[in-house]
């Protein structure tokens, strides 16, 4: 092994260089809008999954909600 390799090594390295920002979820910042159809789905997909406890939480309490609004308005 010469230091030739060695320099040639490290110019390959150098010249490998990529633009991350091309890969992975980099730019976070925006957010996107979801339509009433994916807000559905994702409905849908909770009720199918653990969070099927949560969901049934979330309606109670709205209706209960509602219903103590009527209540005391």
């Amino acid at each position: 092994m010469t230091f030739e390799d060695d320099e040639t090594r490290e110019e390959s390295t150098e010249t490998q260089e990529y633009d991350w920002r091309n890969y992975g979820d980099h730019d976070q910042s925006t957010s996107q809008n979801l339509d009433a159809k994916d807000v559905l789905a994702l409905t849908i997909a909770a009720l199918q999954t653990i969070f099927l406890p949560l969901v049934i939480l979330g309606v109670f309490m709205l209706i209960i909600g509602i219903a103590i609004g009527l209540l005391f308005s």
